[in-house]
């Protein structure tokens, strides 16, 4: 009886699920909207700011709070372009010169797509071999591209704050750091440091070591006379 129940269950989850599943004319609906809204705003991306300080910052989404039922795409997508792509940064424009992640490429948009519907998981090799040869080559061709040795290996992540942490979680590893040693342990930083190495630190188990903020030089880097004074006096 309780098996019975079990499978009936299963079965009302999947009818369930299958609401999610499109059918073609859908599809050319929703990609033919959202082709011609990416195409206005790469047209129009000249003529935007930078950065603007729209009224409501963002507020109208309030007013579409998520439910079980769906809406038109053609309504979504000025919801998107009123609240979302108009006020506070643009960094698809050619004026935006801030951190990283730089847009309007539109080859990774497409990448990214391509990504998404197949989902094919890269995170083991057996999954799916070829997603994890394109990672390799990848890695291969940036650290041919600085230089780096072809014993070099690397990583793809998700941003910077994830590359940090795994930065600081290899760097304790390889030093060897306990967590019986980690109060008598000294991080150096610069006084430009980014907020995500506080945070990985944290992470990682070190927010106990002591913190040594270092001056920069003209070009932002680390000043290495007063980074030497301060690990002679420690």
């Amino acid at each position: 009886m309780i098996v019975l129940r079990m499978i009936e269950k299963l079965q009302s989850l999947e009818r369930t699920a299958r609401l999610l599943e499109t059918n073609k004319d859908i599809r050319d609906n929703w990609n033919a909207s959202v082709y011609h809204y990416t195409n206005e705003f790469l047209e129009d991306l000249s003529s935007k700011k930078s950065f603007d300080e729209f009224a409501g910052k963002g507020e109208g989404l309030l007013d579409y709070p998520f439910q079980d039922n769906g809406r038109e795409m053609s309504e979504l997508l000025h919801l998107v372009e009123q609240e979302v792509d108009q006020p506070g940064l643009n960094p698809a424009s050619a004026g935006h010169l801030a951190y990283i992640p730089g847009g309007g490429v539109y080859p990774t948009a497409l990448g990214d797509y391509l990504a998404d519907v197949t989902n094919r998981y890269a995170g083991i090799y057996f999954a799916s071999p070829g997603a994890v040869r394109m990672e390799n080559m990848l890695i291969r061709w940036m650290c041919r591209l600085v230089g780096f040795p072809d014993t070099a290996l690397g990583n793809l992540t998700s941003g910077g704050s994830v590359a940090n942490l795994i930065a600081v979680a290899t760097a304790r590893d390889y030093q060897g750091v306990r967590a019986r040693d980690i109060e008598n342990q000294v991080i150096y930083l610069t006084e430009q440091v980014h907020h995500s190495i506080q945070k990985a630190i944290r992470i990682a188990g070190m927010g106990e070591a002591h913190f040594r903020y270092i001056p920069v030089d003209e070009h932002y880097r680390m000043n290495v006379a007063a980074l030497s004074q301060a690990v002679t006096k420690d």
